[in-house]
């Protein structure tokens, strides 16, 4: 037997053969069949919104520019078309954690996760090995006449890294002072 809604009785009317109750006549008729229908539907609708918004596909991901801690912008994109519009040919690390993983960053004479700190290029001075370093992050070095600091990268394995330029100059240890362009090179 299917439902009718021709068949709702209204609510301010009793149903034909219908007994009433002595706290049921105290109430007063308050809705309609139409009434009754919209809650229903509005009801059916918040479930389904709310559904929604748990698993995440209501939500729309904004394209927001990042910034390094030290107030430097990176790229929000993963294709980095901004500095080489017609790509660019990865290197490997020549340090760090991805050594043996694809290769995601370009350019410098070092690259690795070593020269990273919470995600970006070091800054300041740091003892490493007994050779003192100084890092620096540039913002002028990816791709020509783009003040970026840093891209992002997708390689072949869907792993996304943040390739974030510096420079590094090194003393002691048979250094002299000499500064070379460095990678930081962070998973996302």
């Amino acid at each position: 037997m299917t439902l009718e809604s021709a068949r709702i009785p209204d609510l301010d009317r009793p149903a034909p053969g219908a007994a009433g109750t002595r706290a049921g006549r105290k109430l007063k008729a308050g809705g309609t069949r139409r009434a009754f229908l919209r809650a229903v539907a509005l009801g059916a609708l918040t479930i389904g919104a709310t559904a929604l918004d748990w698993t995440g596909l209501s939500r729309t991901r904004r394209a927001n520019a990042e910034f390094s801690p030290y107030g430097m912008p990176g790229y929000d994109r993963n294709d980095c078309r901004d500095a080489y519009p017609t790509g660019y040919p990865e290197l490997p690390d020549t340090s760090g954690a991805y050594v043996n993983a694809y290769a995601a960053c370009f350019g410098g004479f070092w690259r690795g996760s070593t020269y990273c700190e919470a995600g970006w290029h070091k800054y300041g001075t740091y003892n490493e090995n007994g050779i003192q370093v100084d890092h620096q992050p540039v913002s002028n070095t990816c791709g020509q006449f783009v003040g970026k600091n840093a891209w992002r990268w997708t390689t072949p394995d869907q792993k996304v890294y943040r390739c974030s330029d510096g420079f590094s100059t090194f003393w002691g240890g048979g250094y002299t002072g000499q500064t070379y362009l460095t990678i930081c090179r962070a998973a996302l």
